[in-house]
């Protein structure tokens, strides 16, 4: 690995990291005028129609062929759970609390990622690994702990969006650990992201179906919020997904997920901009914790 690559590689996980703050932000909005579960639906269904066209084009076919049936399986269900079910309520979380707190939030499913594999998989979780998570829980209770930036805007309380902000932490967390499951039995990368991203879409559709809630097609109808959407789902699950990928092949795995987690930091002048939040010591603080904190869980043995 050259200095040079390494250094694209870094870039492109900053550059990923921006995207998705820009990416959440623009849900949001969204989310408020149709529904964060909607717009889940609708900008899963888009992703999964690209991703799918573009491994037609790449790789010959568009469904991933020659995949072992119990990896597929553990890739599907880490799709209907960590894109259906986890996402769904981070929008909705986003919508409660606010795009930064939700997603500060959602900076523990590191956390308890490490925790899984240490429990089931009896992967290392050394002292040091330990530290960190006490910090990142640190940064995020102190943030936490202020005031309330949506109390005046909100009819629902904050502990519901703080629940919801939690469920779609584990669902994450649980995502993730499905689909080391299924990327074990030797799926590559990019096929593994078309079956997960697949396997959510159609979750997600067919939870809005059983609620009685199928309104896709309204999404259509407003040029505005179908613009965020489209906006969002091609800079965070294509272009983010595609630097995201890039910077985990050219740059040592500690800092470049390291400089992937830092999406909080970008959401605390966004936020302050298009959801007019303070900026507060409390809250810059916190942020840092807990992106330092989670950046460790990379960077220490």
């Amino acid at each position: 690995m050259t200095l040079e690559s390494g250094l694209a590689g870094k870039g492109a996980a900053l550059g990923a990291a921006f995207l998705w703050a820009i990416t959440v932000t623009v849900f949001t909005f969204a989310a408020r005028r149709i529904g964060a579960q909607v717009v889940n639906a609708v900008r899963l269904v888009l992703a999964a129609a690209l991703l799918l066209l573009f491994h037609w084009i790449f790789v010959g076919s568009p469904w991933p062929t020659g995949l072992s049936s119990a990896g597929t399986a553990w890739l599907l269900l880490s799709g209907l759970v960590g894109f259906a079910v986890a996402d769904g309520l981070g929008l909705e979380s986003f919508v409660e609390i606010g795009p930064h707190l939700g997603m500060l939030i959602q900076t523990m499913a590191p956390i308890l990622s490490a925790t899984l594999a240490w429990a089931v998989l009896g992967q290392n979780l050394s002292w040091a690994k330990g530290g960190a998570i006490f910090v990142t829980l640190a940064g995020i209770a102190l943030v936490v702990a202020g005031p309330d930036e949506h109390a005046s805007r909100r009819s629902r309380s904050r502990a519901w969006g703080l629940l919801l902000a939690l469920g779609a932490t584990l669902g994450q967390s649980l995502g993730q650990f499905t689909a080391l499951k299924g990327m074990a039995a030797g799926t590559g990368p990019f096929s593994g992201l078309v079956i997960r991203v697949a396997a959510g879409a159609v979750g997600s559709v067919v939870y809005l179906a059983l609620r009685g809630k199928l309104r896709l097609a309204g999404a259509w109808g407003d040029g505005h919020t179908l613009a965020q959407i489209l906006i969002g789902t091609a800079l965070g699950p294509i272009i983010g997904g595609f630097l995201a990928m890039y910077a985990i092949a050219h740059a040592p795995l500690g800092p470049a997920s390291t400089l992937l987690s830092v999406v909080p930091i970008f959401l605390l002048p966004l936020s302050w901009a298009f959801f007019h939040e303070r900026i507060t010591v409390r809250a810059v603080t916190g942020t840092l914790l807990t992106v330092s904190g989670a950046a460790g869980l990379f960077l220490v043995k």
